[in-house]
């Protein structure tokens, strides 16, 4: 072949594959590749959180709305029988069960006291009448007045002793046959659910089937330091004779509240003691509130302010929400 020829074949066939070259990089550089965002869009301080479409984070959230109505909650306390009254067995004097050896020891010491106050009184009575008619000695007199203020002073002690284990002698003395006496430990925080005189449920772990009325008639004045928790004794009546002491029992505490908001505690998280929930303001846009919190239960809450009625507020996704707010 004539070398002319070849010459010019080689330069067609280097030029060929630098015009192929050349024209994909020209494309490529022509038409950038799009980028499609998914991340969330966190704004004003962490408060307000915004979802773009297609974001996985948006199948794990879940609102309902939330309306003002009449709600029940439930407030337990655990409790025990600590004491019953029932009937002696002469059939005339009244025998009060204790679910404590040491309580029964007291109450019998009180009981004692009680008996040697009565008895002192009458001897002074009687000793300061022989005075006056010159048949006792001062010495006699002042022995005399001396048992009486020892005996006062016992039977105080005692029932000082009994009041702080939770007991009034006076209102044992006065409580009729076959009631009984339980002592629920409320916390301190559930204390303003509790109303003296109140009605409440029992229910007794012997019975779970069961649901008994109890009264409560005293609250405790002190709170305990470790527990956080309040004394509060209940009555109620023991006609079939069912009940022993020591048994196990929790009473709801818990009234019906009306106009109120409830959420479930899900919707709620808590970061250095304040407490918050989530409201979608707009399509896949949600936004922090501060709330505060009344009295709850295990699953739901009384939110006193914060929220308003007809809002929106996210159920389940609290705790992504919580990490995108808050960073953690």
């Amino acid at each position: 072949m004539n070398s002319k020829y070849v010459k010019k074949f080689m330069s067609v066939l280097i030029i060929i594959p630098m015009i192929i070259t050349s024209f994909s990089c020209t494309k490529s550089s022509e038409i950038p590749e799009k980028k499609i965002t998914t991340s969330p869009n966190v704004s004003d301080d962490g408060s307000k959180i915004i979802f773009p479409e297609g974001s996985p984070g948006l199948a794990m959230i879940k609102t309902a709305t939330i309306n003002k109505g009449r709600v029940m909650i439930s407030v337990f306390a655990p409790a025990r029988v600590v004491a019953i009254t029932s009937q002696g067995n002469n059939g005339k004097d009244k025998l009060v069960l204790f679910d404590s050896p040491d309580i029964a020891s007291l109450y019998s010491s009180y009981m004692q006291a009680k008996a040697n106050v009565d008895l002192t009184k009458k001897n002074l009575e009687r000793t300061k009448d022989m005075f006056k008619n010159l048949a006792a000695t001062g010495k006699d007199l002042n022995q005399a007045e001396t048992d009486a203020v020892n005996a006062r002073v016992s039977m105080a002690e005692m029932e000082s002793r009994l009041r702080t284990s939770g007991f009034s002698p006076q209102e044992l003395d006065q409580t009729p046959v076959g009631t009984i006496w339980l002592i629920a430990d409320v916390l301190e925080s559930q204390l303003n659910e509790v109303d003296k005189g109140e009605a409440v449920d029992v229910y007794f772990s012997a019975f779970p089937d069961k649901k008994f009325e109890g009264r409560a008639v005293s609250v405790g004045d002190v709170v305990d330091p470790t527990t956080r928790t309040v004394k509060v004794r209940v009555t109620m009546k023991d006609s079939h004779g069912k009940f022993l002491p020591g048994m196990f029992a929790k009473i709801d505490f818990g009234d019906p509240k009306d106009n109120v908001l409830l959420v479930p505690l899900s919707s709620v998280c808590t970061v250095e003691g304040n407490d918050y929930v989530f409201i979608e303001t707009g399509q896949n846009e949600f936004q922090r509130e501060k709330i505060i919190l009344g009295p709850q239960n295990n699953s739901n809450a009384i939110v006193l302010k914060g929220i308003r009625d007809g809002d929106k507020l996210v159920t389940d996704g609290t705790m992504l929400l919580k990490g995108l707010s808050f960073k953690f």
